[in-house]
């Protein structure tokens, strides 16, 4: 074999490389961080407000990992959303309400959720006054 035809295999060779990582680039699914990025991005001001009262008010909620549950304590009686996104995947995403327990907590049972990295983004209301935590926690 001369050396014209080993450059020809050398660039075939190539060629089925970059189409081979071209169909694997494809079938790789992403998933966008939120759906409607740009209303998020519109509405990012009120987050800020709500970030703020949580830290000039000094409101704040505690998260403890049992065995069993995610326990979250809360300062005062309140309404809103605790939401666990998960950074890998969509479909592993969980929303719950608010619904205290005597004592200002609220338990999250770790059955419903995947072991991993968690962002727990808390959004809720007291006294007329929006609060905003963020925080994360590796769910075991």
């Amino acid at each position: 074999m001369n050396w014209g035809n080993k450059i020809v295999v050398a660039f075939v060779l190539f060629a089925a490389f970059i189409g081979y990582m071209v169909v694997k680039a494809f079938q790789e699914d992403f998933d966008l961080v939120a759906e409607d990025y740009y209303a998020k991005e519109i509405a990012y001001q009120q987050k800020l407000n709500k970030l703020s009262n949580t830290a000039e008010d000094e409101k704040q909620v505690l998260m403890e990992q049992t065995s069993d549950a995610i326990l979250l304590t809360f300062p005062d009686e309140a309404e809103g959303e605790i939401h666990f996104y998960h950074p890998s995947r969509k479909m592993f995403d969980r929303r719950y309400e608010i619904s205290l327990e005597k004592g200002l907590k609220q338990s999250i049972d770790k059955a419903e959720l995947i072991a991993g990295n968690y962002r727990v983004n808390i959004s809720w209301k007291t006294n007329e006054t929006d609060y905003l935590q963020q925080s994360s926690i590796y769910v075991k």
